[in-house]
């Protein structure tokens, strides 16, 4: 299986608003980059980094415009990160949002990736470094990033706050002025990876709206803790079962092409663990299943419909093998043990 990092949907902001602000189509842009249009309503589901590297190469491209992540980061914000976004947020200081960012980006948002901050005399300079080996889109990609970090030290130093200097690796020179008119900010090309500097004493600033935090839930942490490791078969499989479920019942077919393997080859690794592909399906099935009857808002027929079924009697017959119940029943026996 080709390694790759995995990142959550919720990292590509508004997307859809600001491709179709500036006249392109985001349906062609998703069916470009061979993705469900199914993500935009889906947070918080797992797509491999070269898949999402891809998005924004294909939006670039769709509105000609090589600044396109550097103008989509403007429109985002920290807060829809979710629930990583709620955890650096409540950090005391700005030195230890960073740090949370950092220990927490590979297990909460983002793997293959990793935040360093390295002090250069009265200066830091803080990166965003990358070990998945895509290469399609991926300036595109270090470009949001860096606004990410932007809007984290912006929630610390107020909403007007620039770097002094930006830095990327990668870029072509004719999008420096494009990208720094998006940016507001000096842009420094270079052979390393998308950094900000800015001044070290700025590290020390205390989170001015810590009073308003709420906390954070274990389970809203619990939930969130599910990327896999690059060793983890099943776990990387699983991952693109329920990706491939945004946009109707996934095959074994368009699974192994989404993970570079041969149909033979896969179905030997996960012999030789003791497992086979109906299994993983069955296993995305049914956690996703728990997950949605747990939302209010949507029938079982519309829950039929998102895992794939052609009708809801297919789906809670298939329900009830797993659970022995109902899946109406499931869900009012899970509304009163919330209660």
């Amino acid at each position: 299986m080709r390694q790759t990092g995995y990142t959550r949907a919720s990292t590509l902001g508004p997307i859809a608003e600001v491709v179709g602000a500036t006249g392109g189509s985001i349906e062609r842009v998703f069916r470009r980059a061979e993705l469900p249009l199914g993500l935009l309503e889906s947070p918080d589901t797992l797509l491999p980094l070269r898949d999402h590297f891809r998005l924004l190469a294909a939006s670039s491209r769709e509105l000609a415009d090589e600044a396109f992540a550097a103008r989509l980061g403007r429109r985002t914000s920290i807060a829809g990160l979710g629930v990583y976004g709620k955890w650096v947020t409540l950090a005391p200081t700005l030195l230890e949002a960073i740090h949370r960012a950092g220990t927490s980006l590979p297990h909460m948002l983002q793997s293959a990736t990793r935040l360093v901050l390295r002090r250069q005399g009265e200066e830091v300079v803080w990166s965003y470094e990358l070990d998945d080996p895509a290469t399609e889109g991926r300036p595109q990609n270090e470009m949001l990033a860096v606004w990410y970090m932007i809007a984290l030290v912006r929630h610390f130093a107020g909403a007007r706050w620039l770097p002094r200097r930006v830095m990327f690796g990668g870029l072509p020179a004719s999008a420096r002025r494009s990208i720094g008119e998006q940016m507001g900010a000096d842009i420094v090309l270079c052979d390393g990876p998308g950094s900000i500097v800015f001044d070290q004493r700025l590290l020390m600033t205390v989170n001015p709206r810590l009073s308003e935090g709420d906390g954070l839930r274990a389970e809203e942490i619990a939930c969130i803790f599910d990327i896999p490791a690059r060793d983890d078969l099943p776990g990387r499989i699983g991952v693109l079962i329920e990706l491939e479920l945004l946009g109707g019942r996934p095959t074994l077919e368009t699974v192994v092409r989404r993970a570079g393997l041969s149909k033979r080859t896969l179905q030997r690794r996960l012999g030789d663990l003791g497992l086979s592909y109906a299994d993983l399906l069955r296993d995305t099935l049914q956690r996703r299943a728990i997950r949605l009857l747990r939302r209010s808002d949507l029938s079982i027929t519309e829950i039929a419909a998102r895992l794939g079924y052609s009708d809801p009697a297919h789906f809670s017959r298939a329900f009830e093998q797993w659970s022995g119940l109902a899946p109406s029943r499931w869900r009012e026996l899970a509304r009163t043990a919330d209660r």
